[in-house]
């Protein structure tokens, strides 16, 4: 056979084989589901769906659903309740600070054994906020020994203030704890200072100058202290002579029913540079004796994180033989806006009486020749 006749047979067969392959392939595509017949289930398919939405739902879909619904309730009263605590428009405020105070005290001489540890003179809570157009401030504090007390609890509206405060007295004392340029405020702050009270206070500040005015139960008198009756008429006033130089005074008369005394001060402070210099005089009269006490305190900040300070105070007790003189010497370094270390060294001139109010100062009554160390780690939030 000649080769063109191979290859007319070989176009032959070819040509056949795809003919019976379509024979035997064409049937059978022919008994699979039509177009029509696919569209047909789909539709099926959508209409049973239709029918089990319209269904009553089982009981446990509708504890679950319950269930989802009491929880976004939850959840969107404690977003309310977040906001409204953030001062989101709300007409009710509440915001959570305070500080702590850590301190190691070493005191000796004066012929008294020395007496050294550490202590958590103060460790306070405070609460600051707004209630409508009123704004209030509440804060407790633990001390030693695990109490806690209330300190103060007062609202402010329009220049008024009530509840338990600081009657506008002594510089010192009005001075914020977590602010005081030694380890702790002097003891003539503690002899002579007004502590807290109840009562009402109207104050307005004019700019330059600022007065105060307060009716209480009597200096000390907080959380029902004073006695059966008891009132004071308690007054300040202060003025910016420049605006580095400030000089106030203030005056008090307690009434304590069977006793009564007046009690005055006057106190200035310059602030200039890196200089922070106060100074204050304070006197009694009248049934709690003639007493007074001085106070010099001037801190200087020598970088921008270590501010060294010096102090002195002296004092005056009727019928009390040694006279109050010590004289401290210290550092504050402020590690951040938070946390402050103080370091200071005291040394007292003369004996100090037991008759003085010594406080949380660490000082003891003793002979003269007592010194004190104390070193505080305090941290505010």
């Amino acid at each position: 056979m000649s080769n063109m006749s191979k290859k007319k047979w070989t176009v032959y067969g070819a040509i056949a084989a795809v003919v019976v392959l379509a024979a035997i392939t064409v049937p059978a595509l022919a008994d699979g589901p039509s177009y029509e017949d696919l569209q047909a289930r789909l539709d099926a398919a959508e209409a049973r769906i239709a029918a089990l939405d319209t269904q009553e739902p089982t009981w446990l879909e509708t504890r679950r659903s319950e269930e989802t619904q009491a929880l976004v309730r939850d959840i969107l009263a404690d977003a309310d309740s977040r906001a409204m605590l953030q001062g989101n428009g709300s007409p009710v405020t509440v915001n959570v600070h305070g500080f702590v105070q850590s301190r190691y005290t070493y005191s000796g001489g004066g012929n008294d054994e020395a007496n050294h540890g550490f202590s958590v003179p103060r460790a306070r809570l405070i609460f600051t906020g707004d209630v409508y157009d009123f704004t209030y401030r509440v804060s407790g504090q633990w001390s030693d020994g695990g109490d806690f007390t209330l300190k103060d609890a007062y609202a402010d509206y329009n220049g008024f203030r009530v509840g338990q405060f600081k009657s506008p007295f002594m510089r010192e004392v009005l001075v914020y704890q977590a602010d005081t340029l030694m380890t702790d405020r002097s003891i003539v702050s503690n002899q002579f200072g007004q502590g807290r009270s109840q009562g009402v206070q109207y104050g307005y500040d004019f700019g330059r100058a600022n007065f105060a005015v307060a009716y209480t139960d009597g200096f000390n008198t907080d959380n029902g202290a004073g006695v059966q009756n008891g009132q004071a008429f308690t007054g300040r006033a202060g003025i910016d002579i420049t605006s580095w130089w400030n000089v106030g005074a203030a005056v008090s008369w307690n009434d304590l029913v069977d006793t009564s005394y007046t009690t005055y001060t006057v106190d200035t402070k310059v602030s200039t540079g890196g200089l922070d210099l106060t100074a204050a005089y304070v006197a009694t009269s009248g049934d709690a004796g003639d007493n007074w006490g001085a106070t010099v305190q001037a801190g200087y900040m020598c970088t921008d994180t270590f501010q060294g300070f010096v102090a002195y105070e002296y004092g005056e007790l009727e019928n009390v033989a040694d006279n109050l003189s010590t004289f401290t010497v210290g550092g504050n370094v402020f590690v951040n806006d938070n946390v402050k270390w103080t370091t200071d060294f005291g040394y007292a001139l003369n004996g100090i009486n037991g008759a003085w109010d010594l406080g949380e100062t660490g000082w003891r009554a003793g002979d003269s020749g007592e010194y004190i160390l104390r070193t505080q780690l305090q941290f505010q939030f």
